[in-house]
């Protein structure tokens, strides 16, 4: 027994004299630094780890290998080896301040500025501290500090083109685009060739509408790097707003072969269509867009606006009521609805959704002046009622067998009515009855020939629909949605030109 004792003591005083071994510790950790500065890092953590076994007190150690292991991303094992650091040796600055980069990997930002701040009040005033502790800030909403970190960040080191761009970036991000553009400038003063710097100030001058500086821009950075899809689409953005409609859906066409699941190109790139009348390209587009994204209100108020271009009207309708269900806090939506309702002729449904819009967004300018055009409307019906309801004029007495009701004008509008009821329920050959009817009474009221020129067109009889469009324009020459059926029933017969001629006039009325 004492024998035992006696062993076990000696393996334990042997164990002892070699962990407390100093000077090879010291071997290890330059061997450790040797290999941290080639950027070897499982070399150089084997190292460190070796200095600790000889030496498990050194905070130097811990240090370093937390740092290697930082680099080489293993940041669980990094975490505790900044710990240890900073409890063998807490007024170590530099370990707080590499803690704070691994806490903003491992525990968040939060931590992240606890730490930084420790480093700064330690006496660590880098501007690598004060601009990770601003890049926390960011991510933690906190925008004033993060702007204050990186001023003084700049000012420890005013030759970073990194850090003006960061700041840069955050002014961009707050709507500052002057102080933005002056950051980016002096960032590429330094780096002329900063992708990031030339995106960012692009974007911060098509912001303040100057968009021929902002393709200089994007045309800088894509002689760098030409398949860069941002710059491609906020060039076709830039040329868009300039009204160079074909540059425009040539630089959304080249971003989409590089990002074809970005719904905003589609929705872009049918915009600019729309610009050059390409309506049915368009509406291809916007097609793919609801595919893309069928959850998205926009898509189908785009894709409805479509609909109603090409006259396709009860799909338009469609597509801006399922906008509605899918964000009814969207006033374009209803405007939009509204505005279809306008054209139409069913000026109540017009006014309650304009309401809606205005109630959304009061100062909604479109939407009150088709709001005042649709309440005129309603106002004067009582007016057209009354006269309707007057007796008429007193007539020579006949046979009762012969008399008969004297057509109305009031007439003509319920007969204009069930017949637009009818088309909405597909029901052509009734809804014809009841507007040959309503033209019959009152043969110059161009919404009836509008009407019945449509039910032709739903049933392809381009002839008569035109012929019933012409009319409707003859009698009410400012009549946008007669001028866009017409356009369909003329590119249906082959009349492009004319076609073409209807829709600029569709457009300015």
């Amino acid at each position: 027994m004492r024998r035992c004792r006696s062993w076990f003591l000696a393996v334990l005083s042997l164990c002892a004299g070699w962990a407390a071994n100093p000077k090879q510790a010291e071997k290890s950790f330059q061997e450790g630094v040797r290999l941290e500065e080639a950027k070897q890092w499982k070399e150089a953590a084997a190292a460190f780890s070796e200095a600790i076994l000889n030496d498990p007190n050194g905070a130097a150690y811990y240090f370093h290998r937390a740092r290697v292991r930082y680099f080489n991303a293993d940041y669980p094992h990094a975490l505790e080896d900044a710990g240890s650091a900073t409890r063998l040796d807490p007024n170590n600055g530099e370990a707080f301040a590499l803690l704070g980069d691994i806490d903003n990997r491992v525990k968040g930002a939060r931590q992240a500025v606890t730490d930084y701040t420790r480093a700064i009040e330690l006496g660590v005033h880098t501007a690598a501290v004060y601009n990770s502790r601003a890049a926390a800030h960011t991510q933690l909403n906190e925008y004033d500090e993060a702007i204050a970190d990186y001023t003084l960040g700049i000012k420890l080191r005013p030759d970073n083109p990194e850090t003006l761009r960061q700041r840069a970036d955050l002014y961009n991000a707050l709507g500052r685009y002057h102080d933005a553009i002056d950051d980016y400038d002096q960032s590429l003063s330094l780096k002329a060739d900063d992708p990031e710097a030339l995106l960012g100030r692009g974007f911060c001058w098509g912001q303040l509408g100057e968009f021929h500086q902002a393709i200089r821009d994007f045309d800088t950075l894509l002689a760098l790097r030409p398949d860069n899809a941002k710059a491609l689409t906020l060039r076709g953005a830039a040329d868009f707003r300039l009204n160079d409609n074909e540059k425009a859906i040539a630089d959304f066409t080249a971003a989409m072969k590089l990002t074809p699941q970005e719904v905003y190109l589609y929705l872009a790139r049918s915009a600019a269509l729309v610009k050059l009348e390409r309506h049915a390209e368009a509406l291809q587009d916007r097609e793919q867009a609801v595919k893309l994204a069928p959850d998205s209100a926009e898509v189908y108020l785009a894709r409805g606006g479509s609909y109603h271009q090409l006259g396709q009207h009860e799909r338009g309708l469609a597509d801006r009521s399922r906008a509605i269900e899918l964000n009814p806090q969207l006033p374009e939506a209803w405007f939009a609805r509204g505005s279809a309702y306008y054209l139409l002729g069913d000026y109540d449904k017009a006014r309650s959704d304009l309401a809606q819009a205005l109630h959304l967004r009061p100062d909604y300018k479109e939407a009150a002046e088709v709001f005042a055009k649709a309440q005129k409307h309603l106002e004067e019906a009582p007016a057209v009622e009354a006269r309707n309801a007057a007796p008429p004029p007193a007539a020579p007495a006949a046979p009762a067998a012969v008399l008969k009701p004297a057509p109305t004008e009031g007439n003509a509008q319920e007969h204009e009515a069930r017949g637009r009821a009818f088309t909405q329920a597909e029901k052509y050959p009734e809804a014809l009855a009841e507007l040959n009817q309503a033209i019959q009474i009152a043969p110059n009221v161009a919404h009836a020939y509008n009407a019945r020129g449509y039910v032709y067109l739903r049933q392809h009889d381009y002839q008569h629909a035109l012929a019933d469009f012409n009319d409707a324009i003859r009698l009410q020459p400012n009549y946008p949605n007669a001028y866009m059926n017409r356009a369909v029933a003329r590119k249906a017969l082959g009349d492009a030109a004319g076609a073409a001629a209807d829709l600029k006039a569709f457009s300015h009325k």
